[in-house]
């Protein structure tokens, strides 16, 4: 089957792959000059199966509303994009009570339990180097009652995927890390998450795409795909400004860009793009500062230790399709980094500050699946967990397109759960 997949980031990429190697004919199209450029360039870094619940969780809507007056907010709404969100903003909150948001967060930890295994599978038949490390992730913690619930939520995540863990003493959360030990009168305590990962987003994007090049897929950089061709329920093209794209079925991967492009051809997605802010900064080779990925339960920032360098994230805001970077989130960031890591021997003068749009469901969870125009089909939707469930993203699109049997239930990812759009 001749097959078009429209976006070059680690979901389109990841897709592209697998469709490959099930003997499809496919080419990638992405507006970008390679592959992973836009909001998998500089993410957090993590994979993290272990905190992948929506954001929606039961109360949310207090931190939202304390966000439109904070600027230093983790989570923040911008006043002028307010009459765009009204109409997701209420079902994202109808998703956050707790029957909704229980069921929702089993979802994604299928899908990103199964992608760490699929990543695993990845590993032993390619060459891939990304800089992976499989040390787990430390979850720090100030508030008891904060770490008593990730305890609970932990357990339930080890009785329904096997998911390990190990609560920790403020004490032995410093003989792991022993950059806490300057904040160590603050903490409670920790939890280890031990099936965690880091790894470098962009690198794993461009060395896969050179597996998928290598296996025959066909890239088209520097396209942009500008409307889809439809006639009697069926895309008939992808158009780009220059040519039309024709093949037997369509996927679109393009992010939070998916909205708008399926929006002009009647499928409309419950996706609003959340921009998602990160920083890298050097470390001296002979002195590391950080060992093992760090999040900070109460100050909702992650600190992940790259080659030669640490990567902090934590920090979004709901600006529409804006990709300015604010010198305000910046700051917050490196000063996150400072209350964490007060002695971090981190160069901060040299801060390489970085931006994406992460495609926010509605409710959560990714949209993988068919749509009401027969040929159609989308992946998209995973905001801050893309990196997290890519692999099995891909491999569940791949599946699901060729008619094989899905290694987990396709249909909580499905885009007809929000009915006929």
């Amino acid at each position: 089957m001749k097959i078009i997949v429209i976006g070059a980031g680690l979901i389109g990429v990841s897709t592209a792959y697998f469709l490959r190697c099930q003997g499809h004919e496919v080419t990638l199209i992405d507006r970008q000059e390679g592959p992973g450029r836009e909001t998998s360039f500089a993410n957090g870094a993590l994979l993290h199966p272990s905190m992948c619940e929506p954001w929606n969780s039961p109360g949310c809507w207090r931190v939202l509303l304390a966000s439109l007056c904070r600027s230093d907010a983790a989570l923040q709404i911008r006043w002028t994009t307010l009459p765009g969100l009204v109409g997701w903003g209420a079902q994202f909150l109808r998703n956050s009570n707790s029957v909704r948001f229980g069921r929702n967060a089993l979802s994604n930890l299928h899908l990103a339990s199964y992608s760490v295994k699929v990543m695993c599978a990845l590993r032993e038949q390619i060459d891939i180097q990304y800089g992976r490390v499989a040390r787990g992730s430390l979850r720090i913690f100030r508030d008891p009652m904060a770490l008593d619930s990730a305890v609970t939520t932990a357990r339930g995540q080890h009785s329904a995927a096997g998911l390990s863990f190990r609560q920790l003493s403020s004490e032995e959360a410093i003989e792991l890390e022993p950059a806490l030990a300057p904040i160590a009168g603050e903490l409670v305590g920790a939890v280890h998450y031990e099936g965690d990962e880091i790894g470098d987003a962009f690198r794993f994007c461009v060395g896969l795409a050179n597996h998928a090049r290598e296996r025959g897929v066909d890239f088209r950089f520097g396209t942009e795909v500008s409307a889809l061709e439809v006639c009697s329920g069926r895309v008939t093209a992808a158009l780009s400004r220059r040519r039309r794209f024709v093949a037997d079925r369509y996927i679109v991967a393009a992010g939070s860009f998916s909205a708008p492009l399926l929006h002009h051809v009647g499928v409309d997605l419950p996706i609003q793009p959340a921009k998602g802010y990160s920083i890298t900064v050097k470390t001296p080779q002979a002195s590391p500062s950080l060992s093992i990925p760090l999040l900070d339960d109460q100050l909702h920032v992650g600190i992940c230790p790259l080659q030669g360098a640490i990567r902090v994230a934590g920090t979004a805001e709901f600006a529409g399709y804006n990709r300015e970077l604010r010198t305000d989130r910046i700051r917050n960031l490196l000063n996150l980094l400072k209350r964490v890591l007060p002695n971090a021997s981190v160069d901060t003068a040299d801060c390489q500050p970085w931006c994406g749009l992460r495609p926010m469901s509605v409710d959560g969870v990714p949209i993988i699946g068919p749509t009401p125009i027969s040929n159609l089909l989308v992946n998209t939707g995973h905001g801050p967990l893309g990196w997290t469930m890519a692999a099995g993203s891909g491999q569940l699109m791949a599946d699901i397109l060729s008619g094989a049997s899905c290694a987990i239930d396709p249909s909580p990812y499905a885009p007809s759960r929000f009915g006929r759009r």
